[in-house]
């Protein structure tokens, strides 16, 4: 699996820019850069998300392998061994596209009965969602609060923040969340690498 170092070097190639270029856009030192791009450094994770953002890139797509073809597949399989992750936490995600160029952020979101996302999301970012079982509770830090049935779909602008709550003290929620990357808390990086993780109640 390629290092951090080839994948950062390779965007700024592809996009036609210096290493002084980047070094004067995103604050890092030329040196550190250079260092960085031949894997003679270690990058933190504060770094590495300013990197992400300035690329435009998800911050996975620093630890992800080659994808052979351009359709990437996220079988039924590998989706429903997911789905029990709840039952470490009040909500599973699935990232089901996980592409270095990717415009979008595809999530499968699964909350267990009663229960809520822990944190309102904070991307400001055109976003939409679509139920697939259950009954949702969209709620806004601004105390709006919109009830979705299986079937229902919603999009908007996520100012001001909001977060999805399952309405259903019974029933799983099942969503699928589309927005522009990266949606993904630092705390669960890890975990994103490998495509699902499981919402803590932590910051």
């Amino acid at each position: 699996m390629p290092t951090i170092g080839p994948r950062i070097r390779e965007l700024r190639q592809t996009r036609g820019l210096t290493l002084e270029q980047v070094a004067t856009d995103t604050g890092l030192s030329l040196s550190f850069i250079s260092m960085l791009e031949r894997d003679k450094v270690s990058i933190s994770v504060d770094n590495l998300e300013r990197l992400a953002n300035y690329f435009q890139v998800h911050m996975v797509h620093f630890f992800r392998s080659e994808t052979a073809s351009p359709v990437q597949v996220t079988r039924r399989d590998e989706i429903v061994k997911n789905l029990g992750l709840t039952s470490h936490g009040p909500a599973a995600v699935t990232l089901l596209a996980n592409r270095p160029d990717a415009r979008m952020e595809p999530l499968l979101i699964n909350i267990a009965p009663g229960k809520e996302e822990p944190h309102f999301r904070q991307h400001e970012a055109d976003t939409l969602l679509y139920v697939l079982e259950g009954q949702a509770r969209l709620v806004s830090e601004a105390g709006e609060e919109i009830e979705l049935a299986q079937g229902d779909l919603a999009y908007y602008v996520n100012i001001p923040h909001r977060r999805v709550a399952n309405a259903s003290s019974e029933q799983h929620l099942l969503i699928i969340s589309i927005t522009s990357p990266q949606t993904s808390s630092l705390d669960e990086l890890l975990e994103t690498r490998q495509g699902s993780w499981v919402m803590s109640t932590h910051k």
